[in-house]
């Protein structure tokens, strides 16, 4: 797992996620179908509905990077 605080372009450690329902569903919906593709080069936004938080799930494997801009295989790579 990784942790990306893309506003100060640093990786952190933990995070902690308030989600009404209605967002836990979307969550986890978006997750479900992440999986299900079995794609590395996709990804789901979850937002709130005015639009100003945002999640952003990225499903990788760490031999398939290529479609992952540099500063993603950096996160990926080198954050242990």
């Amino acid at each position: 797992m990784r942790i990306l605080d893309s506003n100060n372009d640093i990786s952190i450690k933990d995070v902690v996620l308030y989600l009404k329902a209605e967002e836990a569903k979307e969550f986890y919906n978006s997750i479900g179908l992440l999986i299900e593709a079995n794609d590395y080069s996709n990804h789901a936004h979850i937002d709130d509905a005015s639009h100003e938080h945002a999640i952003t799930v990225v499903l990788y494997d760490e031999h398939q990077l290529d479609s992952l801009s540099e500063r993603s295989k950096k996160i990926i790579l080198e954050d242990n």
